[in-house]
């Protein structure tokens, strides 16, 4: 059995997450008879049906998952209020450490002794100073990192680091160097860089900016391990987001670059393995992060436009303190509940017929009850359709203070959908488009007419950049407070 296969079967069992899984039981329970331990543990491993249900803390006492939160703890809804401008110091909720898995180290390996560098214990951020505010932004490979990170940095005024970047441009100009030679090649292959020298060169680069109010860092952590190694050697992050979408998505988008970008470690082999490796980290290293109260989740599955526009109302509700409910989520919520509804729903839209108004206002209801004690009010978003539902929501829950009005023209909304069905597997063409402004115009003149009578509805012009369109809701929004 050469090298590759004997990788790719202990990436197939799943051998590399049993054996941290293990490690982080032994490093945590300190158990005086360790082979007896061990013995428990696999023992434990055939009950719950193999390698594959092992997760990097199956073998963490409870009481050691999570220590109460600093200071009286606080909610995530304040994360965004405290990691965009105009923010205050918050507590984070302590997560009880374990030592980091070290990966394989280039800095260690005796045959490349005349490469080791020695990793400087110093202090990335002057202490003297406020820290800046430190985004992450992961998610699997092709999920639009990059493009959201760069996003978020021109929205905020925030520094921007990519992580995959900077290990890209070393390589490039340190070619001769065999250490930066064999990592290139692990790279290519689509295993993950030594974590040693990703957290270095992540270091070497913080200290190199000047003083900035944030900085987005795109591409790191990729497992739990780093994530660990980041805390330790540099800080820990006040936001992680996540951008979640599904993998033959990731698998066409990346090919889809390799043909435009032609970057090394897009061909075919390499992207398999890099699926795989994210598919077996992400799912313990978002628990880590939702452990820690730091993480928000984004569906990527979309066009990038889309994702922002998420990004940009979660930015909204952190700023007033609102729930964000939309009408669309709670009715896929449901669907995947199971219940009783999510049938009756299911039966309805197998047939071709629209969901009933008054069970959409049910599930708004609920969700509106189940976070009343929690929340400063509601954004609810692409809801009422039509004046009925208006009607009904007055009556059932009461009039809105304010009603928004995104107002963009007809030219507008059939480029931007044009735009966003070229990434999508849904494509439309313009008479489809037509259809559908036509049917939006004639629901949504009456609303508007309707709440012009009722309450202060206040037209935003949708026309400008996100950043214009978001300064205008946030008058619209200060202007009833």
């Amino acid at each position: 059995m050469n090298t590759n296969d004997a990788k790719e079967y202990l990436a197939r069992r799943e051998i590399p997450q049993l054996f941290e899984s293990l490690l982080n039981g032994l490093m945590c329970s300190k158990p005086e008879d360790p082979i007896e331990y061990l013995e428990s543990c696999l023992q434990k491993v055939k009950e719950l049906g193999g390698c594959d249900k092992v997760k990097w803390d199956t073998f963490v006492s409870q009481e050691k998952k999570t220590l109460p939160p600093l200071n009286g703890g606080q909610s995530r809804r304040s994360f965004l209020r405290n990691v965009m401008p105009e923010n205050s110091n918050f507590p984070y909720r302590r997560y009880d450490r374990l030592p980091p898995i070290h990966q394989f180290s280039i800095e260690s390996d005796t045959d490349l002794s005349e490469t080791a560098e020695l990793i400087e214990e110093y202090e990335v951020f002057d202490p003297t100073r406020p820290r800046p505010k430190i985004i992450l932004v992961i998610g699997g490979p092709g999920s639009g990192k990059g493009t959201q990170s760069l996003k978020i940095a021109e929205r905020y005024g925030f520094q921007y680091i990519s992580v995959g970047e900077l290990l890209r441009k070393k390589i490039h100009s340190t070619s001769s160097n065999r250490k930066w030679s064999l990592i290139a090649k692990i790279i290519t292959t689509g295993e993950l860089a030594p974590q040693e020298t990703t957290i270095t060169e992540i270091k070497q680069k913080l200290m190199q900016i000047p003083d900035e109010e944030g900085i987005v860092i795109d591409g790191f952590p990729r497992d739990v391990a780093q994530a660990l190694s980041f805390e330790d050697q540099i800080c820990t992050p006040d936001l992680v987001v996540f951008l979640a979408c599904a993998n033959q998505r990731l698998k066409e988008r990346l090919l889809k670059r390799a043909e435009q970008q032609g970057r090394p470690d897009d061909n075919l082999k390499a992207t398999q393995r890099r699926l795989m490796n994210f598919k077996q980290n992400a799912a313990p290293l978002v628990k880590y992060f939702q452990e820690k109260g730091l993480i928000m989740t984004f569906d990527a599955d979309r066009d990038e436009d889309e994702v922002f526009y998420d990004i940009s109302m979660a930015k909204l509700v952190e700023k007033y303190g609102f729930t964000h409910l939309s009408t669309g989520d709670l009715l896929r919520n449901e669907l995947s509940s199971e219940s009783e509804r999510s049938k009756l729903i299911r039966d309805i839209m197998e047939h071709g017929d629209l969901v009933p108004s008054g069970i959409i206002l049910e599930l708004l209801k609920e969700a509106m009850l189940a976070s009343l004690s929690d929340t400063k009010g509601f954004l609810i978003d692409g809801y009422p359709q039509e004046v009925k539902q208006g009607e009904e929501f007055g009556r059932r829950i009461g009039d809105p203070h304010l009603v928004i009005c995104m107002d963009c023209s007809a030219d507008t909304m059939t480029n931007r959908l044009l735009q966003r069905s070229q990434s999508s597997p849904c494509a439309e063409d313009t008479s489809t488009i037509a259809k559908r402004l036509e049917a939006y115009y004639r629901a949504s003149i009456p609303v508007i007419a309707y709440y012009e009578t009722k309450t202060q509805l206040h037209k935003v012009n949708a026309e400008g950049t996100p950043e214009e369109v978001f300064l205008q809701l946030c008058t619209a929004i200060d202007s009833i407070f």
